[in-house]
């Protein structure tokens, strides 16, 4: 039986909007330097994919699932849910380096520390991301999961009334 991703329902997510998103890479620059003190976008958190021959770029990170497939397919339960702060975090002293995790996410949103032997993943810069504070173009945003619909359903609603006048 193949396990879904299921989000939380109240808690603040990180969010991104392709058509905001320039690609300009300042979100993993400033994500390596918060979290590995280098500027190195192979060490970010958060990944940058070009959506080639659209002209958009899609920014990728954790989705801290209710269910974490990364922490079902963990064989020492490293991976484990942090109530507290809403999201799925890696406690390293019980982690092997086997990168089942990474294989497991179905975002692609875990990397590999290959010198150090062991995965990595957003931890949301325990509830403060750089790189939304960072993202100039307005691509990445912190909210409140339940508001995620409203400002879609608004636009459509407003759509909606105004092709009926």
């Amino acid at each position: 039986q193949e396990r879904k991703a299921k989000m939380p329902s109240s808690s603040k997510v990180l969010l991104s909007d392709p058509k905001k998103c320039t690609g300009c890479l300042a979100c993993q620059m400033v994500c390596s330097l918060g979290q590995e003190h280098v500027c190195n976008p192979v060490r970010s958190r958060i990944r940058v994919i070009d959506l080639k021959d659209s002209g958009r770029f899609l920014p990728v990170s954790c989705q801290h699932c209710e269910e974490a497939p990364c922490a079902a397919a963990c064989p020492k339960s490293a991976i484990s849910r942090d109530e507290a702060m809403v999201r799925t975090v890696v406690d390293y002293n019980l982690c092997v380096g086997c990168a089942m995790c990474v294989h497991a996410c179905p975002f692609g949103a875990m990397g590999f520390d290959g010198d150090r032997g062991r995965p990595f993943k957003c931890d949301l810069c325990n509830g403060d991301p750089l790189c939304v504070t960072f993202c100039e173009p307005g691509a990445l945003t912190f909210t409140e999961a339940p508001m995620l619909a409203y400002p879609s359903a608004r636009a459509s609603a407003r759509r909606a009334a105004g092709s009926r006048r």
